[in-house]
């Protein structure tokens, strides 16, 4: 028999609602396939494939799974790292550290009252709450640095990580076209946003392209993957594995 997406099978077998429900409940990371995690939607299924609903999400929030799509591909070894979490908000790269054996994280946010209440009292999480990264002095240094900001291009951002890290630190910086578009497109960026979403692929390429070149004039590019969980509104983002060439 014909091999279904995942989506569509979960709808078939009356595991969920809808397309949309079911679109959602993997991109979680809630659905299991032949136990195995799967975050693709069109992810193929045979008709005599086990499809579980996880009950507990895997992460506390869908940053956990951004970063699980792509920690394994670039070979990132948590064990006993002290890690960097910039922009941590509720907290999904920070858990993800944490599981995989994080000794210790430094959470830094610009918010408030946004880390998860799971995570608040754990004593492995050093917490900078109302905190700038661009004037934050941490009391460790970190071997491996998360970054995932919003609101703010990463040019602003990473050559104060730099100065943090060293030459030594990975860095894993999460690329938001929306938010690099200002300053990687060519013209008038506005349009190229639909609600907040860069919906245009030459426009999504040229701004990558944009933050590629940008980044090789003081870092490394190791590596590169786009997230296998889209945005909150659905923009195609990218890791990028950074080491300062200073």
């Amino acid at each position: 028999m014909k091999k279904l997406r995942l989506d569509q099978a979960l709808v078939n077998r009356g595991q969920v609602q809808s397309r949309s429900q079911a679109e959602s409940y993997i991109k979680l990371g809630r659905v299991k396939l032949s136990g195995q995690v799967v975050t693709k939607p069109g992810h193929p299924v045979g008709p005599h494939d086990k499809i579980e609903l996880v009950q507990k999400e895997l992460y506390v929030s869908r940053a956990g799974l951004k970063l699980a799509s792509s920690a394994e591909k670039f070979k990132l070894d948590f064990r006993k790292k002290i890690v960097l979490d910039v922009g941590s908000s509720t907290g999904g790269f920070t858990d993800y550290s944490l599981r995989h054996g994080a000794e210790k994280v430094i959470a830094v946010d610009v918010g408030t009252n946004q880390l998860h209440p799971s995570l608040r009292g754990d004593k492995r999480i050093e917490l900078h709450e109302k905190t700038d990264i661009r004037s934050f002095k941490p009391t460790a240094k970190p071997d491996i640095i998360l970054i995932d900001v919003s609101f703010i291009s990463l040019c602003e951002i990473l050559p104060a990580v730099v100065k943090i890290g060293g030459r030594k630190a990975q860095i894993v910086a999460l690329v938001k076209p929306q938010f690099e578009v200002l300053r990687h497109a060519q013209d008038k960026p506005g349009k190229y946003l639909s609600k907040g979403v860069v919906k245009n692929d030459t426009v999504r390429r040229r701004v990558l392209a944009g933050f590629e070149a940008w980044a090789q004039r003081s870092f490394l590019v190791v590596d590169k993957a786009d997230s296998e969980v889209a945005g909150a509104r659905g923009n195609r983002e990218r890791f990028y594995l950074l080491k300062s060439l200073k």
